[in-house]
């Protein structure tokens, strides 16, 4: 049985979604922000960040879009993405990893002062993440626009809630997120509307849109 290692509206979410819409066999490990930084915690994840799936044999997974390939892959009958090996598959790839690239910029946002020598470079350095971060949600929003409901069109995907736990963290909000890339609203709301979600979402708190 897996071991997820979750916290509440981290980026933990989005392999909890995959979990839950996969209807697999898992134990939910809740932890505090505490808990995440502490050094014990290392030897689940080297860089001490969620998510990390535990495995069966005593191994652990890190890295969120590496966690969503293992789990597709691994339970390629649930059909939350094409077939492993297919040309279709490396087309989900391609978009899981640009989502998985906006990931990384967003964060740095938060890391500012680490990158920055003083106050003002630091605020021209979150001024450009926005910036890109911008450009990234524009190209997501065009293939949604070109393939919807999904991103793969008809067939619902690990891709879809990935993305979905993406723009909760939207800056200045997710609300201003949807109102900017429509396309992006009309993929959360659905993704709100799946039955299998309702519990995980009120778990994590973002059942609701927030402006």
């Amino acid at each position: 049985m897996y071991k997820l290692y979750n916290v509440k509206a981290w980026g933990s979410m989005g392999v909890h979604f995959l979990l839950e819409e996969m209807e697999v066999p898992y134990t939910n490990i809740w932890m505090t922000a505490e808990q995440v930084r502490a050094p014990e915690f290392r030897a689940v994840s080297p860089l001490g960040y969620i998510p990390a799936l535990g495995l069966p044999d005593g191994r652990g997974l890190f890295e969120s879009a590496a966690i969503v390939s293992f789990l597709v892959t691994a339970h390629a009958d649930k059909g939350l993405s094409p077939a492993p090996g297919s040309a279709a598959f490396g087309e989900f790839l391609s978009w899981l990893h640009l989502a998985s690239g906006l990931y990384t910029t967003m964060n740095i946002k938060y890391d500012a002062g680490f990158y920055g020598r003083n106050d003002a470079e630091a605020a021209h350095i979150t001024a450009r993440v926005k910036e890109k971060c911008d450009a990234l949600w524009a190209i997501l929003a065009a293939r949604l626009e070109a393939e919807e409901p999904w991103f793969l069109g008809k067939i619902y995907s690990a891709l879809d809630t990935y993305v979905f736990m993406l723009s909760i963290w939207a800056s200045p909000s997710e609300a201003a997120l949807h109102g900017k890339f429509p396309a992006i609203a009309r993929l959360a709301k659905g993704v709100r509307q799946r039955p299998k979600l309702k519990a995980a979402l009120e778990a994590h708190g973002v059942m609701e849109v927030k402006n």
